[in-house]
C-alpha cells in the first residue's frame, strides 16, 4: 500500500514537479556568497547566502526524499539509503576538490604556511572543519584566515553533521509514520537549537556562527515547511492565498536583498541577523509550491548559478585564496585570475565528477573511495615534507624562517671563516634561565662562537670580551641572524636576545607602551643586562614598530604624542648603562607590508604592489615616530638613532625583497635572511 493512503487518502496523493524557482534561489545564495568573498565592502551581509543554503537544504531533501517515496510506492526508506544518496551527493566533488587544493597549496605555500592549513584537508573530508575552527577559537571573519583556503568547509561541515541526525528525527515523517511524537520531537529539536544560538549570539558569536547546535534549526526549518507543505490543510490554504503569493514572494526578495545589504561581521550574527534570511526564504519555498515566483524561475542565469551552485561553492574560495596570494590584493591580476580559474574549475567539477559515474555507486564504493581518499590526505600530509627537497620546494624562504641555518648566513658572508658558521643562537632551557636569572621570566637566546660551551652561560656572558644585547619583544627576536652575524665576524663577540616570554608587543620602546602588561619585563630586562654589562658594550633596541593592519596614522596611540612610549623602569634604566659604558642605539622602524615572504618573490614580486611601497610615503608615515626619538634623544644625551631605511629602501622606492630573497618572513617580521642582512648592514656603522 502506497505510504501515502495510510494518511490522506488515494485523492490526497502529491507530485512533486521539480521546482525551477528552488534552482533560481540556489543561484542567489552562491552569488550573494561568490560576491561577498570576493568584495566584501560591497556586499557586507553576503555571507547570508549560507544561511540561505541550510533552508534550502532542509527543504530539498526531504522534498526529494517524499518525491522518491511517491514515484516508487515504497513503504520506507533505510538509514543505509539516506547516507549513499547524500555520499553520492556530497562526497565525490568534495574529495576531488580537497586533493586539488592540497595540491596547489603545498606547490605555492611556504612550509609553515602549508601546515598550518594542511589538517583542514582531513577535516574537510571527514565533515569536521567547523569543530576544527571552534577548537582552534577561531573567529571566521578574522584577517589570519584570509589564506586558509580550506575555510569554506565548515558550512558544509554543519550540513554533515545535521544528516546523521536526520534518520533520527525526521526520516520516520517521509516514510509516512505520521505519528504526533515524531512532530513533537522534531518542533522540539528546532526550538532548542534557535534558543542555544540565541544565547550563544551574545555570550559568544563565534561558537554560535560554527558549532551546529545553534545551526541546526535553520536546516530544521527547511525540512519542516517540506513535510508541511504535503498536509491537505495547509495545501488549500495555500491555494486560497495562490493570488497573494506574489506579493509574499517579492517582500522576501526585498527581505534577501535587505539581509545581504546591511548583515556584517560587526552586527549581531548568527541571531537575531538571520532571522530575516532564513525567514524570506521559508516563505519564497513556502508559497512556491502553488505559485513559484515568475522572475525566478525565468531568470535562466541564477537557475545555471544555482544548477552548478555545489561545485561553484567549493571552487570559488580557494581560487579566490590562491588568486590573491599569487598576484597581490592590489594588483590588477587577481580577480580576473580568481574569476577564470573558478569558472574553469567550477564547469570540470559539474560535468565530469557531479555528473560523472559516481552518481549511480553504491554505498560500499562510496565508503571504500572515501576511505582511500582520506588515507590518501593522511599520508600527503604526514610525507609532505621529505617530498618538497625531491620536488624543489624546499625554497629560500623556508630555510629562512630558522635563523640557526646556514644558508640566511651563507647568502651573505663571503669569507671562508664566516661560511665556516662559527656563531650559533642557542634557546636557553628553563634550567640555564633559572641560573642566569634567578627570581626572573625572561626567555633568552645566546648566541656565541659555536666552539664554547653553553652549559654555563654565566660563564659566557662574562668571560666574553663585548657583549652585544638586544631587548624587545618577537621583533627583537627576529633579530637572531643579525646578532649572528655580528659574532660570525667579531671574535670574543657574545650576544644575548632578552624578550617576554609569550608576551608578544612588549618592545621596551613603542609607540603605545602597555604599562600594566609590560612593565615588569621592562624592568627585569635592565636589570639583567646592568648585571653582565662592561664598558663597551653594545645595547639594541628595536623600537617604535609601524602599526600592523590598521590604517597608518589613524591608530589613535601612535598618533598621540601623549600616550606612553615606555614604562617608569627605561629612562632610569638607560642612564645607569650610559654610566657604566654601554652605547645605546634605537633601531627606528623599519618599512612594513601587509605580506608574507614568499609572496614577493621572483616573478610575482613584480605584479604585487604590496611587495614596495614609496620611500617618500614610508617616511611621511614614520616621521611622527622618528620626532618622538628624537625628543627621547635630547633627554639622554649619548643615545645613538640607528635607521636601516638605506638597507631596506632606495632612493625611490622600499622593498620587501633583496636580490629576489625574503627579507621579511610574515607582515613586518624579518625573515632570517633579512636579520642576517641587517646584521651585516650593523657591522659597516660607526
Amino acid at each position: 500500500m502506497d505510504c501515502w493512503q495510510g494518511d490522506y487518502g488515494e485523492s490526497q496523493l502529491m507530485s512533486f514537479p521539480f521546482r525551477a524557482d528552488i534552482e533560481a534561489l540556489r543561484g542567489v545564495a552562491v552569488l550573494a556568497v561568490v560576491i561577498f568573498h570576493l568584495f566584501p565592502n560591497i556586499l557586507p551581509g553576503g555571507y547570508a547566502g549560507v544561511d540561505i543554503f541550510f533552508v534550502i537544504s532542509g527543504y530539498v531533501v526531504t522534498y526529494a526524499l517524499l518525491a522518491r517515496q511517491q514515484k516508487d510506492q515504497q513503504k520506507g526508506m533505510g538509514f543505509a539509503t539516506f547516507l549513499q544518496r547524500r555520499f553520492q551527493r556530497i562526497m565525490p566533488p568534495l574529495l576531488v576538490a580537497l586533493i586539488l587544493i592540497a595540491a596547489v597549496s603545498y606547490t605555492i605555500y611556504e612550509k609553515r604556511l602549508f601546515y598550518s592549513f594542511s589538517g583542514f584537508s582531513i577535516t574537510s573530508l571527514l565533515g569536521i572543519s567547523n569543530l576544527k575552527l571552534l577548537a582552534q577559537q577561531t573567529n571566521y571573519f578574522s584577517p589570519d584566515q584570509y589564506l586558509n583556503p580550506y575555510l569554506h568547509t565548515w558550512s558544509l561541515g554543519i550540513e554533515e553533521q545535521f544528516y546523521f541526525i536526520y534518520p533520527l528525527f525526521f526520516l520516520p515523517f517521509v516514510r509516512g509514520e505520521r505519528r504526533w511524537r515524531f512532530w513533537l520531537a522534531a518542533v522540539a529539536l528546532l526550538l532548542a537549537s534557535l534558543l542555544i544560538a540565541w544565547h550563544w549570539s551574545e555570550l559568544n558569536a563565534q561558537r554560535a556562527y560554527l558549532s551546529p547546535f545553534s545551526r541546526f534549526w535553520e536546516l530544521a526549518t527547511g525540512v519542516l515547511l517540506a513535510l508541511a507543505g504535503v498536509l491537505p490543510r495547509l495545501q488549500q490554504r495555500l491555494e486560497k492565498l495562490k493570488n497573494f503569493a506574489p506579493l509574499a514572494q517579492w517582500h522576501a526578495v526585498a527581505g534577501l536583498l535587505i539581509s545581504f545589504c546591511l548583515l556584517s561581521d560587526k552586527a549581531p550574527y548568527p541571531l537575531p541577523g538571520v532571522l530575516l534570511p532564513v525567514f524570506a526564504s521559508g516563505v519564497l519555498l513556502s508559497f512556491g509550491v502553488v505559485a513559484p515566483l515568475t522572475a525566478l524561475v525565468q531568470c535562466h542565469l541564477l537557475r545555471f548559478l544555482g544548477r552548478i551552485s555545489y561545485s561553484l561553492y567549493l571552487y570559488h574560495w580557494p581560487c579566490i585564496v590562491f588568486s590573491r596570494y599569487l598576484f597581490g590584493s592590489q594588483s590588477g591580476y587577481w580577480l580576473p585570475a580568481a574569476l577564470v580559474s573558478t569558472l574553469i574549475f567550477t564547469w570540470l567539477s559539474y560535468r565530469f565528477v557531479e555528473q560523472g559515474p559516481w552518481r549511480k555507486a553504491s554505498l560500499v564504493q562510496l565508503t571504500v573511495a572515501g576511505g582511500l581518499g582520506l588515507v590518501s590526505l593522511i599520508g600527503f600530509e604526514s610525507q609532505a615534507e621529505r617530498l618538497r627537497g625531491p620536488l624543489g620546494l624546499a625554497t629560500f624562504s623556508e630555510l629562512a624562517w630558522n635563523a640557526n641555518d646556514p644558508q640566511p648566513i651563507n647568502q651573505l658572508l663571503g669569507s671562508t671563516a664566516k661560511n665556516n658558521n662559527d656563531a650559533a643562537a642557542i634557546s636557553l632551557t628553563p634550567a640555564q634561565i633559572k641560573q642566569l636569572t634567578p627570581g626572573l621570566s625572561l626567555q633568552l637566546s645566546l648566541v656565541q662562537a659555536s666552539k664554547v660551551s653553553v652549559l654555563d652561560p654565566q660563564q659566557v656572558l662574562r668571560g666574553g670580551e663585548q657583549r652585544f644585547f638586544v631587548l624587545g619583544d618577537s621583533h627583537a627576536g627576529s633579530l637572531v641572524a643579525a646578532v649572528r652575524s655580528m659574532v660570525a665576524a667579531k671574535p670574543g663577540l657574545v650576544g644575548l636576545l632578552i624578550t617576554p616570554p609569550g608576551m608578544g608587543g612588549c618592545s621596551l620602546i613603542s609607540y603605545s607602551f602597555d604599562l600594566p602588561r609590560c612593565s615588569i619585563y621592562e624592568a627585569q630586562a635592565l636589570d639583567l643586562v646592568q648585571r653582565f654589562a662592561k664598558p663597551g658594550d653594545r645595547l639594541l633596541l628595536p623600537s617604535l614598530r609601524m602599526p600592523r593592519l590598521s590604517p597608518r596614522l589613524s591608530f589613535a596611540p601612535y598618533i598621540n604624542p601623549k600616550t606612553p612610549l615606555m614604562g617608569p623602569s627605561f629612562e632610569p634604566g638607560l642612564q645607569k648603562l650610559q654610566r657604566q659604558g654601554v652605547r645605546i642605539g634605537l633601531l627606528a622602524p623599519w618599512p612594513v607590508y601587509n605580506v608574507l615572504g614568499k609572496q614577493c618573490l621572483g616573478w610575482q614580486e613584480k605584479l604585487k604592489l604590496e611587495c614596495h611601497q614609496s620611500r617618500q610615503d614610508f617616511e611621511k608615515d614614520r616621521n611622527p615616530a622618528l620626532q618622538r626619538l628624537l625628543q627621547l634623544q635630547e633627554r639622554l644625551p649619548g643615545l645613538e638613532i640607528i635607521d636601516p631605511i638605506n638597507l631596506f629602501c632606495d632612493q625611490q622606492k622600499c622593498s620587501s625583497s633583496l636580490g629576489g630573497r625574503p627579507v621579511y618572513s610574515d607582515h613586518d617580521h624579518l625573515s632570517a635572511y633579512g636579520s642576517a642582512a641587517l646584521g651585516e648592514w650593523l657591522q659597516l656603522q660607526p
